[in-house]
């Protein structure tokens, strides 16, 4: 007989949650809690548009609470409504959004991508989005859609993923699309990154303190260094830069030296030149006057001869 009771009540839970899903499909409808005490029974709505919900004056709550009473036979409900913290983490919202997408005629990737998206970035630690049915084409397949960590199995799978159900009927049939998100680590992985993190800072702490060691000895030894470097470099470059000063006049007088030597080399030459010419000249007009002489006896010579 007691486990009659029991059955029932599930029943009766499970009805309740077909109702809710049927009157607030526009809602973004989540989930409901039921609490009984000795006075009344309160049932507590998640929803994503708490406003929808309880209409203009609370007209659409004080409906579903006389039906409720009537239909289910519950004893005083009291309706109350809250809003979802982040409907982007809860499956079932997710998974209506999808499926009214896809009844729209939008394309199931793209859907799946900006979902996958949204849901990393409001803060879930993994997702996996399933569409089964006839996607594109006359056969029926199924495709997956993952991103982050999950867990499959186990107590974390029942008890930190929510899964989600939806229905889309389409011209070429129903699709199916089952979204699963994890919200937050086992308490197991949660202590095994708190370990991890602990062994990062502590190793950040002795790499600091290497640092600020070799920083303190390097600034010991630094000044020591300079100034005996200082020195030497000092009294490299002043014999240096004495020989490289000496030079440099040496060179400025040799320079001054060589345009005086050009100067004076300029003048004397066109002077030098005119005596030169004359004494060639001359000295061509004497080896030339006894050839002409020479040849002028010997020319007498030989009419002497002819005559005799």
């Amino acid at each position: 007989m007691i486990e009659r009771k029991f059955v029932q009540k599930g029943i009766r839970n499970a009805e309740l949650d077909m109702y809710f899903h049927k009157e607030l499909e526009r809602v973004d409808y989540s989930r409901c809690d039921i609490q009984r005490t000795p006075l009344n029974t309160r049932i507590i709505i998640y929803a994503g548009r708490p406003g929808m919900v309880i209409g203009r004056g609370g007209s659409k709550i004080q409906e579903m609470t006389e039906t409720i009473a009537k239909k289910f036979k519950i004893e005083k409900p009291q309706l109350e409504v809250r809003a979802l913290e982040n409907p982007d983490t809860d499956a079932l919202v997710v998974a209506k959004q999808i499926a009214g997408a896809l009844e729209k005629g939008m394309s199931h990737k793209r859907i799946v991508n900006i979902y996958l998206k949204r849901i990393m970035g409001a803060g879930a630690l993994g997702v996996e989005i399933i569409i089964a049915g006839k996607i594109s084409g006359e056969r029926s397949r199924t495709e997956k859609f993952r991103l982050g960590y999950i867990k499959k199995s186990g107590y974390p799978a029942d008890s930190l993923v929510s899964k989600g159900q939806q229905i889309a009927v389409l011209k070429a049939g129903a699709l199916g699309v089952n979204v699963r998100i994890m919200k937050e680590f086992p308490d197991i992985m949660k202590v095994e990154k708190e370990v991890s993190n602990i062994r990062r800072e502590i190793e950040e702490k002795k790499v600091a303190e290497e640092k600020e060691k070799t920083a303190k000895e390097t600034k010991a030894e630094e000044p020591v260094k300079d100034s005996q470097k200082d020195k030497e470099t000092k009294e490299k470059e002043k014999p240096a830069a004495k020989k490289d000063a000496e030079k440099k006049e040496e060179k400025a007088k040799e320079t001054k030296v060589t345009e005086k030597a050009k100067a004076d080399d300029s003048k004397k030459k066109p002077e030098e030149k005119e005596p030169k010419e004359k004494k060639t000249t001359e000295e061509k007009d004497k080896k030339e006057e006894p050839k002409q002489k020479r040849e002028t006896a010997k020319k007498e010579d030989k009419k002497a001869d002819k005559k005799e």
